[in-house]
């Protein structure tokens, strides 16, 4: 057999070389594409979940809870047999008021990439998250504390204090929560140039409804609060859907990176 010569360095250069060279383009966009999927997929399937939740809280709003709530024009006696007779379905009304408040809170969470980072982003989460609390309190203050108020005092003063308490938790304290930290969280998507200026835009007046509502709640003017609870609830439930169908889809690319 005859000896060849091999040039160890030049072999040693050309397999560093073979390394370093990057795969075809196919492969490349396909990973990309293969990790940017399943982001896009969760943005699109949890946001449909928030409203449809938040598309039922407002039917059980107008045609199942009105009866046992304050302002509705009956009588405490009428809102308490109420309550006792449709015990499965007032809790059930609730629950879903619950996880709309939870989806909500989700929702703005999702806005996040799409805003520019800054101590005013944190603001508008933060004052979003801190509406729970009274929120949610006073949903469980109507599901579970208010029909069982009448076994302690039979005259149901307890029950009005309390569903005076419970307006004013969800009404006026979380509800401003909600609509200072949205708004907020709103005008600062108006900083990233990527996303639909007139989408982003038409988000604001549903703040606007909810503060008159907050309004109205500590002035106890609850007629005017019911308009402005179907409003306000119509309308930025129909905006959530708007991004849903005309952000989400594209997140990859309309999410900033600063």
């Amino acid at each position: 057999m005859r000896y060849i010569p091999i040039n160890i360095k030049q072999q040693v250069r050309y397999l560093l070389s073979c390394k370093k060279t990057k795969p075809s383009g196919i492969s490349i966009n396909f990973s990309k594409q293969h990790n940017q999927m399943p982001n896009k997929a969760l943005y699109m399937y949890l946001s449909l979940t928030i409203v449809a939740i938040l598309t039922l809280a407002c039917l059980q709003m107008a045609f199942i809870l009105p009866e046992g709530l304050l302002g509705a024009g009956n009588s405490i006696a009428e809102r308490n047999e109420f309550i006792q007779n449709n015990l499965g379905l007032w809790r059930l009304g609730w629950f879903n008021w619950m996880l709309a408040a939870l989806g909500l809170l989700t929702f703005c969470t999702m806005l996040l990439p799409f805003i520019p980072k800054s101590e005013w982003r944190v603001l508008g989460i933060l004052l979003v998250a801190l509406g729970i609390v009274p929120d949610i309190g006073a949903e469980v203050i109507f599901a579970f504390v208010i029909p069982h108020s009448h076994t302690i005092d039979p005259t149901l003063a307890t029950m009005q204090t309390l569903e005076l308490i419970a307006v004013q938790l969800t009404g006026t304290l979380g509800n401003g929560l909600y609509n200072i930290g949205g708004l907020l969280l709103n005008v600062l998507l108006l900083n990233n140039q990527r996303l639909p200026r007139k989408l982003i835009l038409m988000g604001i007046p549903g703040w606007f409804f909810g503060f008159v509502l907050s309004i109205a709640c500590a002035m106890q003017a609850l007629d005017t609060a019911k308009f402005f609870t179907a409003t306000g609830m119509v309308w930025s439930t129909a905006w959530m859907f708007a991004l849903t169908i005309k952000v989400f889809p594209r997140a990859n690319q309309l999410k900033v990176d600063y």
